[in-house]
Protein backbone atom coordinates (compact mmCIF):
# COMPACT_ATOMS: atom_id res chain seq x y z
CA UNK A 1 0.00 0.00 0.00
CA UNK A 2 1.28 3.41 -1.21
CA UNK A 3 2.10 6.08 1.76
CA UNK A 4 0.43 9.20 1.51
CA UNK A 5 2.63 12.19 0.78
CA UNK A 6 3.96 14.31 -2.45
CA UNK A 7 4.62 14.01 -5.84
CA UNK A 8 7.51 12.78 -7.59
CA UNK A 9 9.51 16.34 -7.20
CA UNK A 10 9.31 18.34 -10.73
CA UNK A 11 12.42 19.72 -12.55
CA UNK A 12 11.31 23.12 -11.85
CA UNK A 13 11.31 22.82 -8.19
CA UNK A 14 14.55 21.82 -8.37
CA UNK A 15 15.41 24.60 -10.28
CA UNK A 16 13.48 26.61 -7.70
CA UNK A 17 15.73 24.89 -4.44
CA UNK A 18 18.79 25.79 -6.44
CA UNK A 19 17.57 29.33 -7.07
CA UNK A 20 17.20 29.78 -3.37
CA UNK A 21 20.50 28.39 -2.02
CA UNK A 22 22.31 30.62 -4.07
CA UNK A 23 20.13 32.90 -2.81
CA UNK A 24 21.51 32.32 0.61
CA UNK A 25 24.83 32.86 -0.51
CA UNK A 26 23.88 35.89 -1.84
CA UNK A 27 22.21 36.70 1.44
CA UNK A 28 25.36 36.25 3.36
CA UNK A 29 27.36 38.47 1.35
CA UNK A 30 25.30 41.35 1.52
CA UNK A 31 25.03 40.91 5.35
CA UNK A 32 28.80 41.53 5.28
CA UNK A 33 31.79 39.24 6.35
CA UNK A 34 31.67 37.68 9.63
CA UNK A 35 33.92 38.76 12.31
CA UNK A 36 33.00 37.16 15.62
CA UNK A 37 34.74 36.45 18.83
CA UNK A 38 34.99 32.63 18.04
CA UNK A 39 36.48 33.30 14.89
CA UNK A 40 39.38 35.72 16.36
CA UNK A 41 39.88 33.11 18.75
CA UNK A 42 40.13 29.49 17.79
CA UNK A 43 37.79 29.19 14.49
CA UNK A 44 40.80 31.25 12.29
CA UNK A 45 44.28 30.05 14.51
CA UNK A 46 43.05 25.90 15.16
CA UNK A 47 42.63 25.02 11.39
CA UNK A 48 45.58 26.96 10.57
CA UNK A 49 47.56 25.26 13.86
CA UNK A 50 46.26 21.83 12.64
CA UNK A 51 47.02 21.84 9.32
CA UNK A 52 50.85 23.03 9.94
CA UNK A 53 51.20 21.24 12.96
CA UNK A 54 51.91 23.34 15.54
CA UNK A 55 50.76 21.42 18.32
CA UNK A 56 53.97 20.96 19.86
CA UNK A 57 55.39 24.48 19.35
CA UNK A 58 52.59 26.54 20.51
CA UNK A 59 50.79 26.26 23.78
CA UNK A 60 46.78 26.95 24.36
CA UNK A 61 46.98 30.13 21.91
CA UNK A 62 42.86 29.79 21.72
CA UNK A 63 42.50 28.78 25.52
CA UNK A 64 39.97 25.87 25.90
CA UNK A 65 39.19 25.75 22.35
CA UNK A 66 42.64 25.02 21.53
CA UNK A 67 41.49 21.32 21.42
CA UNK A 68 38.56 21.32 20.03
CA UNK A 69 38.26 19.06 17.20
CA UNK A 70 40.17 20.82 14.00
CA UNK A 71 38.50 19.23 11.15
CA UNK A 72 36.02 22.19 10.40
CA UNK A 73 38.27 24.63 11.17
CA UNK A 74 40.63 23.41 8.57
CA UNK A 75 37.85 23.04 6.32
CA UNK A 76 36.55 26.46 6.67
CA UNK A 77 40.53 27.91 6.84
CA UNK A 78 41.52 26.03 3.25
CA UNK A 79 37.73 27.74 2.09
CA UNK A 80 38.40 31.30 3.20
CA UNK A 81 42.03 31.36 2.93
CA UNK A 82 41.99 30.43 -0.67
CA UNK A 83 39.07 32.64 -1.78
CA UNK A 84 38.74 36.81 -1.83
CA UNK A 85 36.66 36.96 1.25
CA UNK A 86 33.21 37.95 -0.34
CA UNK A 87 33.51 35.04 -2.63
CA UNK A 88 34.51 32.87 0.60
CA UNK A 89 31.75 33.79 2.68
CA UNK A 90 28.88 33.62 -0.53
CA UNK A 91 30.43 29.81 -0.47
CA UNK A 92 30.08 29.33 2.58
CA UNK A 93 26.78 31.45 2.48
CA UNK A 94 25.79 28.73 -0.34
CA UNK A 95 26.70 25.56 2.03
CA UNK A 96 24.17 26.47 4.35
CA UNK A 97 21.56 26.93 2.45
CA UNK A 98 22.09 23.57 1.21
CA UNK A 99 20.32 22.81 4.46
CA UNK A 100 16.93 23.34 2.44
CA UNK A 101 17.50 20.19 0.15
CA UNK A 102 17.32 17.81 3.19
CA UNK A 103 14.80 20.02 4.80
CA UNK A 104 12.55 20.13 1.54
CA UNK A 105 12.74 16.25 1.73
CA UNK A 106 11.61 16.01 5.36
CA UNK A 107 8.57 18.43 4.65
CA UNK A 108 7.57 16.95 1.71
CA UNK A 109 7.34 13.44 3.58
CA UNK A 110 5.49 14.95 6.45
CA UNK A 111 3.11 17.97 5.71
CA UNK A 112 -0.33 16.72 4.17
CA UNK A 113 -0.90 16.27 0.37
CA UNK A 114 -3.31 19.71 0.58
CA UNK A 115 -0.10 21.71 1.20
CA UNK A 116 2.17 19.38 -0.81
CA UNK A 117 0.09 20.11 -4.09
CA UNK A 118 1.23 23.48 -3.57
CA UNK A 119 4.83 23.06 -4.09
CA UNK A 120 5.81 26.85 -3.40
CA UNK A 121 4.23 26.62 0.12
CA UNK A 122 6.43 23.68 0.97
CA UNK A 123 9.31 25.98 -0.10
CA UNK A 124 8.16 28.97 1.65
CA UNK A 125 7.65 26.82 4.90
CA UNK A 126 11.58 25.18 4.64
CA UNK A 127 12.90 28.85 3.68
CA UNK A 128 11.36 30.00 6.61
CA UNK A 129 13.06 27.21 9.05
CA UNK A 130 16.42 28.10 7.56
CA UNK A 131 16.10 32.04 8.09
CA UNK A 132 15.61 31.31 12.19
CA UNK A 133 17.84 33.77 14.56
CA UNK A 134 20.64 30.35 14.18
CA UNK A 135 19.91 30.63 10.31
CA UNK A 136 20.43 34.52 9.74
CA UNK A 137 22.38 34.82 12.57
CA UNK A 138 25.07 32.19 11.77
CA UNK A 139 24.84 32.81 7.44
CA UNK A 140 28.06 33.11 5.82
CA UNK A 141 29.78 32.96 9.43
CA UNK A 142 32.13 29.98 10.77
CA UNK A 143 30.29 28.73 13.90
CA UNK A 144 29.19 25.80 11.99
CA UNK A 145 25.99 24.82 13.80
CA UNK A 146 23.96 25.61 10.12
CA UNK A 147 27.00 23.25 8.75
CA UNK A 148 26.62 19.88 10.80
CA UNK A 149 23.04 20.49 10.84
CA UNK A 150 23.43 19.24 6.90
CA UNK A 151 24.13 15.85 8.17
CA UNK A 152 21.81 15.43 10.75
CA UNK A 153 19.12 16.81 8.32
CA UNK A 154 20.12 14.13 5.58
CA UNK A 155 20.19 11.49 8.19
CA UNK A 156 16.37 12.20 9.34
CA UNK A 157 15.55 12.82 5.48
CA UNK A 158 17.02 9.10 4.91
CA UNK A 159 15.38 7.74 7.86
CA UNK A 160 11.86 8.69 6.90
CA UNK A 161 12.44 8.83 2.93
CA UNK A 162 9.92 5.96 1.31
CA UNK A 163 10.65 2.52 0.39
CA UNK A 164 11.74 1.34 4.14
CA UNK A 165 14.37 0.94 6.00
CA UNK A 166 16.80 -0.85 4.00
CA UNK A 167 20.06 -2.13 6.10
CA UNK A 168 22.37 -0.09 3.51
CA UNK A 169 20.08 3.30 4.21
CA UNK A 170 20.22 2.71 8.03
CA UNK A 171 24.57 2.68 7.98
CA UNK A 172 24.17 6.24 5.81
CA UNK A 173 21.97 7.26 8.30
CA UNK A 174 23.28 6.44 11.26
CA UNK A 175 26.89 7.45 9.79
CA UNK A 176 25.79 10.94 9.06
CA UNK A 177 24.93 11.10 12.71
CA UNK A 178 28.75 9.77 13.68
CA UNK A 179 30.04 12.43 11.28
CA UNK A 180 28.47 15.12 12.80
CA UNK A 181 28.61 14.82 16.56
CA UNK A 182 32.24 13.64 15.51
CA UNK A 183 32.98 17.08 14.02
CA UNK A 184 30.79 19.05 16.67
CA UNK A 185 29.99 17.59 19.68
CA UNK A 186 27.11 20.02 20.67
CA UNK A 187 24.98 18.05 17.93
CA UNK A 188 25.02 14.65 20.73
CA UNK A 189 22.14 15.62 22.32
CA UNK A 190 19.67 15.61 19.09
CA UNK A 191 21.41 13.38 17.49
CA UNK A 192 20.99 10.43 21.12
CA UNK A 193 17.35 11.84 20.39
CA UNK A 194 16.83 10.59 16.64
CA UNK A 195 18.99 7.56 17.98
CA UNK A 196 16.17 6.66 20.94
CA UNK A 197 13.40 7.69 18.60
CA UNK A 198 14.35 5.04 15.86
CA UNK A 199 11.89 2.48 17.62
CA UNK A 200 9.26 4.82 16.15
CA UNK A 201 10.01 4.02 12.70
CA UNK A 202 9.79 -0.14 13.54
CA UNK A 203 7.03 -2.49 12.82
CA UNK A 204 7.55 -4.56 15.59
CA UNK A 205 10.06 -5.11 18.40
CA UNK A 206 12.28 -7.08 16.51
CA UNK A 207 12.77 -4.76 13.36
CA UNK A 208 13.41 -1.61 16.61
CA UNK A 209 16.50 -3.79 17.27
CA UNK A 210 17.71 -4.01 13.94
CA UNK A 211 17.25 -0.09 13.39
CA UNK A 212 18.85 0.39 16.76
CA UNK A 213 21.62 -1.68 16.15
CA UNK A 214 22.49 -0.78 12.33
CA UNK A 215 22.26 2.75 13.05
CA UNK A 216 24.64 2.82 15.74
CA UNK A 217 27.12 0.48 14.15
CA UNK A 218 26.93 3.61 11.05
CA UNK A 219 27.06 6.28 13.94
CA UNK A 220 30.30 4.48 15.37
CA UNK A 221 31.74 3.93 12.44
CA UNK A 222 32.07 7.63 11.17
CA UNK A 223 32.32 8.99 14.38
CA UNK A 224 35.32 7.10 15.00
CA UNK A 225 36.47 7.98 11.79
CA UNK A 226 35.75 11.64 12.72
CA UNK A 227 36.83 12.25 15.77
CA UNK A 228 37.65 9.03 17.49
CA UNK A 229 41.00 9.61 16.67
CA UNK A 230 41.27 13.14 18.20
CA UNK A 231 40.22 11.87 21.47
CA UNK A 232 42.52 8.79 21.66
CA UNK A 233 45.32 12.04 21.00
CA UNK A 234 43.59 14.03 24.14
CA UNK A 235 43.59 10.43 26.01
CA UNK A 236 47.31 9.54 25.14
CA UNK A 237 48.10 13.18 26.13
CA UNK A 238 46.30 14.51 28.95
CA UNK A 239 44.48 11.05 30.15
CA UNK A 240 40.79 12.72 29.48
CA UNK A 241 39.52 12.11 25.41
CA UNK A 242 37.53 15.89 26.20
CA UNK A 243 39.99 17.85 27.41
CA UNK A 244 39.71 20.32 29.07
CA UNK A 245 36.45 19.59 29.89
CA UNK A 246 35.31 16.78 32.52
CA UNK A 247 38.80 16.99 34.07
CA UNK A 248 37.01 15.99 37.34
CA UNK A 249 35.55 12.47 35.82
CA UNK A 250 38.65 12.02 34.22
CA UNK A 251 40.97 12.97 36.84
CA UNK A 252 44.79 12.70 36.04
CA UNK A 253 47.35 15.57 36.92
CA UNK A 254 45.43 17.72 34.45
CA UNK A 255 42.22 18.49 36.55
CA UNK A 256 41.89 22.57 36.75
CA UNK A 257 41.36 23.93 40.10
CA UNK A 258 37.97 25.02 38.27
CA UNK A 259 34.75 23.88 36.55
CA UNK A 260 35.14 23.98 33.01
CA UNK A 261 31.57 23.66 32.60
CA UNK A 262 29.39 26.72 31.45
CA UNK A 263 26.39 27.00 32.92
CA UNK A 264 25.41 30.42 32.81
CA UNK A 265 22.46 28.83 30.18
CA UNK A 266 21.26 26.07 32.03
CA UNK A 267 17.40 26.55 33.89
CA UNK A 268 17.69 28.04 37.39
CA UNK A 269 13.96 27.54 38.60
CA UNK A 270 11.17 24.66 38.48
CA UNK A 271 9.71 27.17 36.01
CA UNK A 272 12.44 27.67 34.00
CA UNK A 273 12.83 23.85 33.67
CA UNK A 274 9.42 23.21 32.30
CA UNK A 275 8.67 26.16 30.12
CA UNK A 276 12.22 27.34 29.70
CA UNK A 277 11.05 28.16 25.35
CA UNK A 278 8.17 30.49 26.82
CA UNK A 279 10.30 32.04 29.44
CA UNK A 280 13.22 32.74 26.70
CA UNK A 281 10.60 34.30 24.31
CA UNK A 282 10.80 36.99 26.77
CA UNK A 283 14.15 36.76 27.85
CA UNK A 284 16.48 35.71 25.40
CA UNK A 285 19.72 36.22 27.19
CA UNK A 286 18.85 33.50 29.26
CA UNK A 287 20.01 31.19 26.20
CA UNK A 288 22.32 33.63 24.91
CA UNK A 289 25.00 36.35 25.63
CA UNK A 290 23.08 38.48 23.17
CA UNK A 291 19.91 39.36 22.48
CA UNK A 292 17.88 37.92 19.93
CA UNK A 293 13.84 37.31 18.92
CA UNK A 294 12.84 34.13 17.23
CA UNK A 295 9.41 32.44 17.91
CA UNK A 296 9.69 29.28 16.31
CA UNK A 297 10.72 26.95 18.90
CA UNK A 298 8.72 28.41 21.53
CA UNK A 299 5.62 27.90 19.45
CA UNK A 300 6.63 24.70 18.70
CA UNK A 301 6.98 24.27 22.35
CA UNK A 302 3.36 25.64 22.66
CA UNK A 303 2.13 22.90 19.83
CA UNK A 304 3.96 19.98 21.71
CA UNK A 305 1.74 20.86 24.61
CA UNK A 306 -1.27 20.98 22.87
CA UNK A 307 -0.38 17.40 21.13
CA UNK A 308 -3.30 15.23 21.99
CA UNK A 309 -5.24 17.62 20.62
CA UNK A 310 -4.07 17.68 17.17
CA UNK A 311 -1.60 14.52 16.84
CA UNK A 312 -4.33 12.11 15.80
CA UNK A 313 -6.06 14.27 12.78
CA UNK A 314 -2.53 14.84 11.49
CA UNK A 315 -1.13 11.14 11.32
CA UNK A 316 -3.87 10.86 9.58
CA UNK A 317 -2.75 13.13 6.72
CA UNK A 318 0.87 12.45 7.24
CA UNK A 319 3.16 9.30 6.79
CA UNK A 320 2.59 8.39 10.41
CA UNK A 321 5.65 6.54 11.48
CA UNK A 322 7.94 9.26 10.04
CA UNK A 323 5.78 12.49 12.05
CA UNK A 324 5.75 10.40 15.38
CA UNK A 325 9.23 9.53 14.93
CA UNK A 326 10.40 13.28 14.25
CA UNK A 327 8.31 14.65 17.19
CA UNK A 328 9.88 12.37 19.03
CA UNK A 329 13.40 12.95 18.43
CA UNK A 330 12.99 16.59 18.50
CA UNK A 331 11.46 15.95 21.70
CA UNK A 332 14.15 13.93 23.54
CA UNK A 333 16.90 15.72 21.81
CA UNK A 334 15.27 19.13 23.52
CA UNK A 335 15.55 17.08 26.83
CA UNK A 336 19.21 16.49 26.13
CA UNK A 337 19.56 20.12 25.22
CA UNK A 338 18.23 20.95 28.41
CA UNK A 339 20.22 18.98 30.21
CA UNK A 340 23.54 19.79 29.17
CA UNK A 341 23.63 23.13 27.79
CA UNK A 342 20.62 25.30 27.48
CA UNK A 343 22.63 27.64 25.02
CA UNK A 344 19.96 28.28 21.92
CA UNK A 345 22.89 28.61 19.30
CA UNK A 346 22.64 24.41 19.46
CA UNK A 347 19.08 24.13 18.90
CA UNK A 348 19.83 25.20 15.17
CA UNK A 349 18.32 22.04 13.84
CA UNK A 350 14.92 22.03 15.56
CA UNK A 351 14.89 25.90 15.13
CA UNK A 352 14.83 24.72 11.45
CA UNK A 353 12.57 21.67 11.60
CA UNK A 354 9.84 24.19 14.06
CA UNK A 355 7.81 25.49 11.08
CA UNK A 356 7.59 22.20 9.52
CA UNK A 357 5.92 20.71 12.54
CA UNK A 358 4.36 23.40 13.64
CA UNK A 359 2.12 23.33 10.14
CA UNK A 360 1.37 19.90 10.94
CA UNK A 361 -0.03 20.98 14.08
CA UNK A 362 -2.25 23.35 12.36
CA UNK A 363 -2.95 21.44 9.80
CA UNK A 364 -4.02 18.79 12.15
CA UNK A 365 -6.58 21.27 14.00
CA UNK A 366 -7.71 22.46 10.47
CA UNK A 367 -8.01 18.74 9.06
CA UNK A 368 -11.41 19.50 6.99
CA UNK A 369 -10.73 22.37 5.50
CA UNK A 370 -7.63 22.41 3.05
CA UNK A 371 -7.89 26.46 2.89
CA UNK A 372 -7.68 27.45 6.21
CA UNK A 373 -4.83 24.51 6.39
CA UNK A 374 -3.26 27.01 3.22
CA UNK A 375 -3.93 29.95 5.42
CA UNK A 376 -2.33 29.16 8.44
CA UNK A 377 0.82 27.79 6.23
CA UNK A 378 0.86 31.37 4.53
CA UNK A 379 0.28 33.22 8.03
CA UNK A 380 2.66 31.58 10.65
CA UNK A 381 5.20 31.25 7.85
CA UNK A 382 4.56 36.02 7.53
CA UNK A 383 4.64 35.71 11.27
CA UNK A 384 7.83 33.95 11.81
CA UNK A 385 9.88 36.12 9.39
CA UNK A 386 8.52 39.46 10.74
CA UNK A 387 8.83 38.49 14.27
CA UNK A 388 12.42 37.63 13.70
CA UNK A 389 15.94 38.97 15.16
CA UNK A 390 19.21 37.42 15.03
CA UNK A 391 21.87 37.85 17.48
CA UNK A 392 24.58 40.41 16.17
CA UNK A 393 27.94 38.22 16.29
CA UNK A 394 29.48 41.17 14.75
CA UNK A 395 30.07 41.71 10.71
CA UNK A 396 32.72 43.78 8.95
CA UNK A 397 31.33 46.99 7.34
CA UNK A 398 33.85 46.60 4.66
CA UNK A 399 35.36 43.75 2.62
CA UNK A 400 38.89 43.23 2.33
CA UNK A 401 40.65 40.93 -0.43
CA UNK A 402 41.51 38.76 2.01
CA UNK A 403 39.46 37.11 4.62
CA UNK A 404 42.32 37.61 7.73
CA UNK A 405 44.37 40.47 7.06
CA UNK A 406 47.52 41.40 9.37
CA UNK A 407 49.91 44.01 9.15
CA UNK A 408 52.60 43.30 11.76
CA UNK A 409 54.94 46.72 13.28
CA UNK A 410 58.55 46.08 12.02
CA UNK A 411 60.19 44.49 14.84
CA UNK A 412 63.90 42.45 15.11
CA UNK A 413 64.13 39.31 15.11
CA UNK A 414 60.53 38.01 14.88
CA UNK A 415 61.53 34.81 13.02
CA UNK A 416 63.09 33.28 16.68
CA UNK A 417 60.66 35.30 18.87
CA UNK A 418 58.18 33.99 21.40
CA UNK A 419 55.09 35.54 21.54
CA UNK A 420 53.06 35.72 24.67
CA UNK A 421 49.45 35.94 25.16
CA UNK A 422 48.39 36.90 28.34
CA UNK A 423 45.23 38.72 28.38
CA UNK A 424 41.41 37.83 27.42
CA UNK A 425 41.47 39.36 24.18
CA UNK A 426 40.75 36.38 21.61
CA UNK A 427 44.26 36.96 19.60
CA UNK A 428 45.47 33.58 17.84
CA UNK A 429 44.04 34.59 14.95
CA UNK A 430 46.75 36.84 14.02
CA UNK A 431 49.48 33.91 14.29
CA UNK A 432 49.39 33.31 10.54
CA UNK A 433 50.42 36.41 9.84
CA UNK A 434 53.98 35.68 12.08
CA UNK A 435 56.82 34.12 10.42
CA UNK A 436 56.47 30.45 10.69
CA UNK A 437 59.08 29.51 13.00
CA UNK A 438 57.84 32.09 16.07
CA UNK A 439 56.49 30.61 18.73
CA UNK A 440 53.04 31.15 20.85
CA UNK A 441 52.59 30.36 24.55
CA UNK A 442 49.94 31.34 26.98
CA UNK A 443 51.14 32.23 30.58
CA UNK A 444 47.80 34.38 31.24
CA UNK A 445 44.30 34.53 30.45
CA UNK A 446 41.36 31.63 29.92
CA UNK A 447 42.91 28.83 32.01
CA UNK A 448 45.72 30.33 33.18
CA UNK A 449 47.16 32.74 35.29
CA UNK A 450 46.19 34.77 38.18
CA UNK A 451 43.56 34.86 40.03
CA UNK A 452 43.18 31.18 39.29
CA UNK A 453 46.19 28.89 41.61
CA UNK A 454 49.05 27.43 39.89
CA UNK A 455 48.19 24.25 38.28
CA UNK A 456 49.60 21.63 35.94
CA UNK A 457 48.83 23.70 33.01
CA UNK A 458 51.06 26.69 34.69
CA UNK A 459 54.19 24.17 34.72
CA UNK A 460 53.47 23.45 31.45
CA UNK A 461 53.69 26.78 30.66
CA UNK A 462 56.61 27.43 32.15
CA UNK A 463 57.78 24.65 30.53
CA UNK A 464 57.42 26.07 27.09
CA UNK A 465 58.53 29.04 28.60
CA UNK A 466 62.07 27.82 29.59
CA UNK A 467 62.79 26.49 26.52
CA UNK A 468 61.31 29.58 24.18
CA UNK A 469 63.31 31.35 21.62
CA UNK A 470 64.54 35.12 22.08
CA UNK A 471 63.22 38.18 21.85
CA UNK A 472 60.01 37.69 24.30
CA UNK A 473 57.39 39.57 23.06
CA UNK A 474 53.78 39.93 24.28
CA UNK A 475 50.95 40.78 21.95
CA UNK A 476 48.16 42.10 24.57
CA UNK A 477 45.24 44.73 24.46
CA UNK A 478 45.82 46.69 27.77
CA UNK A 479 49.40 47.32 28.83
CA UNK A 480 49.15 48.43 31.78
CA UNK A 481 46.33 46.05 33.38
CA UNK A 482 47.24 44.45 36.37
CA UNK A 483 45.80 41.18 34.91
CA UNK A 484 48.76 41.60 32.63
CA UNK A 485 51.15 42.68 35.25
CA UNK A 486 50.37 39.78 37.21
CA UNK A 487 50.17 37.24 34.41
CA UNK A 488 54.01 38.26 33.43
CA UNK A 489 54.97 37.99 37.32
CA UNK A 490 54.00 34.85 37.51
CA UNK A 491 56.72 33.78 35.30
CA UNK A 492 59.15 36.40 36.05
CA UNK A 493 58.47 38.63 33.45
CA UNK A 494 58.00 42.20 32.74
CA UNK A 495 57.25 44.23 29.75
CA UNK A 496 59.90 46.20 29.14
CA UNK A 497 60.35 50.01 29.03
CA UNK A 498 60.52 50.46 25.48
CA UNK A 499 56.89 51.40 23.74
CA UNK A 500 54.60 48.74 22.02
CA UNK A 501 53.99 48.65 18.51
CA UNK A 502 50.13 48.83 17.27
CA UNK A 503 49.15 46.02 15.22
CA UNK A 504 46.45 46.39 12.27
CA UNK A 505 44.27 43.35 11.41
CA UNK A 506 41.27 43.62 10.06
CA UNK A 507 39.15 41.69 12.20
CA UNK A 508 40.62 43.79 15.16
CA UNK A 509 37.55 45.86 16.56
CA UNK A 510 38.47 49.66 16.28
CA UNK A 511 37.56 50.30 20.27
CA UNK A 512 40.29 47.83 21.23
CA UNK A 513 44.01 48.15 19.67
CA UNK A 514 46.28 45.48 19.88
CA UNK A 515 49.98 45.76 20.72
CA UNK A 516 52.93 43.77 20.59
CA UNK A 517 55.32 44.73 23.51
CA UNK A 518 58.85 43.98 24.16
CA UNK A 519 59.63 41.84 27.94
CA UNK A 520 62.24 40.62 29.77
CA UNK A 521 62.83 38.42 31.82
CA UNK A 522 63.65 39.09 35.66
CA UNK A 523 65.82 37.38 38.29
CA UNK A 524 63.77 34.75 40.66
CA UNK A 525 63.24 36.09 43.73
Amino acid sequence: MREPGASAITPAERWLLLVCVLGFGLLAVALGQSNNWDLRNYHWYNGWAWLTGRENRDFAAAYTQTWFNPVLPAALYLLLNSLPAWLGTFALGCAQGLNLIPLHTIARRLLPASLCAHRWIVVVVCVTGLLGANGRGELGATFGDTLVSLPVLLAVATLIARGGLSNRRLLVAGALLGLAVGIKLTTAPLVLGIALALPALARSPRDALRLIGIGAAGAAMMFAISDGWWLWHLWQRYGNPLFPMFGSVFGGDYVPPFDTRDARYLPRSLAEWLFYPLVWAKHPRLVSELWFLDLRIPLLFLGMLGLPLWRRPALAHAAPRALRFVLTAVALGYVGWLILFGYYRYLAVIEMLAPVLLICALCGVFQRSEKRQQFAAVVICTILLLFTRPANWGRLQHYSEGYVEVTLPTLPDLATATVLLVDDQPLAFLAPAFPATTRFVRIGGGMLGPPIPEWRFDADAATHLATAGEPLYVLLGKPQSALVTASLARRNLRLASSECARVQANLLPPAIPIYLCNAQRIASP
